[in-house]
């Protein structure tokens, strides 16, 4: 029998880890590293900053169509939080998110990413997971068909992905090459989606999908993080089946809450807005639990819940991050060129709250009205209040230490078993012994901690290197702590990794998590 609190409970505290669950074998063999502090060295300390909310903003017509218009001004929104009007801090237009107009700037890859500033990326993912066989090959016939009415040079860096029965993987990195992205949707056959077949929209299959689900939206706002401009997600599939918490006992009702808005919390601090597509001509099923062992399947719903509304839907994540969910049309090339064109066009603005409580549990409502009665604005809900602890669990004095070091060794296994470029931090590798690397970590993803009474500042990092065969397979890996003092020039951190491969070894992953803000960045080297 499962155990949903339990499940569910590790979801919470994982940001990346797709192997949440025990299908992962890679979960079950995670590094554990060995701390490395130098002497005197003391757990980092935490400030307390002003809270600054961002919202990126789509201007709709009273029909919803997309206003291509540039000239709007700070004094053409007016914010409120909770009903209490706030004082806009800072103001772009839709033409500071441009895409660099020379051939410098195409990506070609996700460390090309750097080069294009505030400018939106897109990130395609198939849901296989969860949708039956007939969807998924809908899904990529409908993408071919959008993909082929794209210009050759694609307006946003796009990346694909797809989440199938036992992992959540790249099909190729961020390009805007459109004919490079065809070939690799053609390639792609779906899986028999046997995760969703033997299990239906009910029992502990359906609830370890929603924790698989959960994990993959994570780990798309961790891996994206050091990404500056805005993420839109286009999400084609049918996502976890809706769970109705009503009759559900309090504390576990509790726990899938908690998920789904430290879920939603990660992606609206990495800047991403999801826009679900439905392939499935019919409407949704919502399922009600009546225990954490069984979801019974109950009926229909009409569009996403809200929370507090007794039940969480995975559409819901669109109007939660301020995008769209679509249900019920079959011309989903055209549903994807509208979510991505929306995606493009956004003013962004900052707000800091009037209300300065840290009541993390309570919901923050967030209403952008236009001066303009004809004009719309169309942002994300609300937000819940986050501390750092929060962010990342590490720094929770409350959780117990084995929850601690599982969620890290999962965050590390979800890193260690995918090709999904990492960017929360810029790391760099090179071979530095016979059987050792040096990492450098740069830019600005480094969370410092607050100087020392001899004014030092340390960064805490887990350092790690994986290394794979020729089917990808992980061979073996390595892990330590380290602690880096910070340079009087500001120049990052370096850490030396001993290295010893085994067998016959052709790429080599590092990875460095940071302790204090949980940023994950990859460096992968191929022999």
């Amino acid at each position: 029998m499962l155990n949903l609190p339990r499940l569910l409970s590790v979801t919470v505290t994982v940001f990346a880890a797709w192997s949440v669950a025990a299908w992962s074998a890679a979960a079950q063999t995670a590094p554990e590293p060995q701390v490395q502090n130098p002497a005197g060295y003391q757990a980092p300390t935490i400030t307390v900053k002003t809270r600054i909310v961002v919202l990126d903003v789509v201007v709709l017509d009273k029909k919803g169509s997309l206003v291509w218009r540039n000239d709007l001004k700070p004094e053409d929104f007016k914010i409120y939080e909770d009903g209490q009007l706030q004082a806009i801090r800072s103001f772009e237009a839709p033409s500071q998110h441009r895409m660099p107009q020379t051939a410098a700037a195409v990506v070609n890859s996700a460390a090309d990413l750097k080069k294009i500033g505030d400018a939106p990326v897109t990130i395609l993912v198939l849901d296989e997971l969860n949708s039956t066989f007939q969807d998924s090959s809908f899904s990529r016939q409908q993408m071919v068909k959008y993909l082929q009415s794209q210009p050759a040079v694609l307006k946003q860096p796009t990346v694909l992905m797809v989440a199938m029965n036992t992992t959540f993987q790249q099909l190729h990195d961020y390009t805007q090459d459109r004919d490079a992205l065809i070939d690799a949707v053609k390639k792609h056959m779906p899986e028999y989606p046997w995760a969703m077949m033997g299990s239906g929209k009910s029992g502990p299959g359906a609830v370890e999908r929603m924790a698989q689900n959960l994990a993959a939206l994570q780990q798309i706002a961790q891996a994206s993080s050091g990404t500056q401009g805005r993420k839109n997600l286009i999400w084609v599939g049918n996502g976890f089946p809706s769970a109705n918490l009503v009759g559900m006992p309090q504390d576990e009702a509790d726990i899938i809450q908690e998920a789904y808005r430290r879920c939603t919390d990660r992606l609206m601090a990495a800047r991403v807005t999801m826009f679900t597509i439905n392939p499935t001509a019919d409407t949704t099923v919502t399922v009600e639990a009546d225990d954490t062992a069984d979801l019974d399947s109950t009926g229909d719903e009409g569009g996403p819940d809200p929370m507090g509304e007794g039940s969480v839907s995975f559409s819901s994540f669109a109007a939660d991050t301020g995008g769209i969910a679509y249900m019920g049309r079959n011309d989903l090339n055209h549903v994807m060129d509208e979510g991505i064109a929306r995606g493009q066009e956004y003013y962004t603005m900052s707000y800091s709250p009037t209300n300065t409580s840290e009541e993390a549990a309570k919901f923050r409502s967030i209403k952008i009205v236009m001066v303009d009665k004809n004009l719309r604005a169309l942002t994300r809900d609300g937000y819940y209040p986050e501390t750092a602890a929060e962010r990342n669990p590490v720094l929770d004095k409350e959780m117990k230490q084995k929850q601690v070091k599982a969620n890290l060794q999962l965050d590390i296994s979800g890193a260690l078993t995918t090709q999904i470029s990492y960017n929360g931090l810029d790391v760099k590798a090179a071979k530095s012994g016979a059987d050792e690397y040096t990492l450098t970590v740069t830019g600005n993803g480094i969370g410092w901690t607050d100087p020392g009474a001899n004014g030092e500042q340390h960064e805490e990092a887990t350092v790690v290197a994986g290394w794979y065969d020729a089917k990808d397979k992980l061979l073996g890996h390595v892990a330590r702590e380290e602690v880096c003092a910070r340079p009087a020039d500001n120049g990052g951190c370096t850490y030396k990794l001993p290295v010893t491969l085994t067998g016959k070894a052709v790429r080599l992953r590092f990875l460095v998590r940071d302790a204090l803000n949980g940023r994950m960045g990859t460096a992968d080297v191929k022999f």
